[in-house]
C-alpha cells in the first residue's frame, strides 16, 4: 500500500511540475503598482460559473494606474453596464492575451479610440476589435485606472490571463505572486455519502 501512495505522490508531482513548466514565470509584470492582495482567486466557485481570474483589491479606492503586464496591442475593448465593465484586452506575441475590467476610464490615447466610436455609433456600450497596428502597447505601459464598473460590489481591478485559445489561466503560473501569512481556518466540513450501501457517521 506504501508503494502505491508514493507512485501517486511522485505522479502528481510530476504532472503539477510539467504544468508550471509550461508557462513562462518572467514575463508578464504585475498589473498594479501597489501589494497585491485579493478578494478572489482563480477557480473560485461563484454562483454560476468558477472564477476565471484574480479580484485585487484596490485599497477601498479608484484610479490607480493600470500597467500593461507585456509588450502587445489592445485586441478587444468592452463596454458595458454589466458584467465587466469597462474592460480590455491586451494579445502579446507569445500568444497569451491578458485581460483588465471593471475599470474606471483608459488610457488618453485609447480613451480617444473608443470615444469616436462611440460617436460613430451613438451608444455608450460598445465591443471593438481593434486591428494589430491601431493601438499596439509597450511592457508597463499604463493602459487605463483601476474603477469599480459593471457587476462589480466595490472597487477592485478583475485581471486574467488566458491562452490563445481564450481559455483562463491561473495568473499565479506566471510567476505573479501574492503574498499570503495567513493560515487557512477550516470553518465547514460536509460529508456525503457514496451510495444506499454506504453511510456517514
Amino acid at each position: 500500500m506504501g508503494s502505491i501512495r508514493l507512485f501517486f505522490l511522485l505522479t502528481c508531482c510530476y504532472f503539477y511540475g510539467f504544468s508550471q513548466a509550461e508557462y513562462p514565470v518572467d514575463y508578464f509584470e504585475k498589473p498594479l503598482d501597489i501589494p497585491l492582495i485579493l478578494s478572489g482567486t482563480f477557480g473560485e466557485l461563484r454562483s454560476n460559473h468558477f472564477h476565471s481570474g484574480l479580484d485585487i483589491k484596490t485599497q477601498k479606492r479608484t484610479g490607480f494606474n493600470v500597467y500593461s503586464s507585456a509588450k502587445g496591442y489592445v485586441s478587444r475593448i468592452k463596454i458595458s453596464n454589466w458584467g465587466y465593465g469597462k474592460a480590455l484586452y491586451i494579445t502579446h506575441p507569445n500568444g497569451f492575451t491578458t485581460v483588465y475590467a471593471h475599470l474606471k476610464k483608459f488610457s488618453p490615447k485609447i480613451e480617444e479610440y473608443v470615444k469616436k466610436r462611440q460617436y460613430e455609433k451613438e451608444s455608450y456600450e460598445i465591443h471593438l476589435f481593434p486591428k494589430v497596428n491601431e493601438l499596439p502597447i509597450e511592457k508597463k505601459e499604463v493602459v487605463a485606472f483601476s474603477g469599480n464598473s459593471g457587476s462589480s460590489g466595490g472597487p477592485h481591478l478583475h485581471y486574467e490571463i488566458r491562452d490563445a485559445k481564450a481559455r483562463p489561466i491561473n495568473p499565479m503560473y506566471f510567476g505573479i505572486d501574492v503574498p499570503d501569512s495567513k493560515n487557512p481556518e477550516i470553518r465547514a466540513a460536509v460529508a456525503y455519502a457514496f451510495g444506499e450501501s454506504s453511510h456517514v457517521n
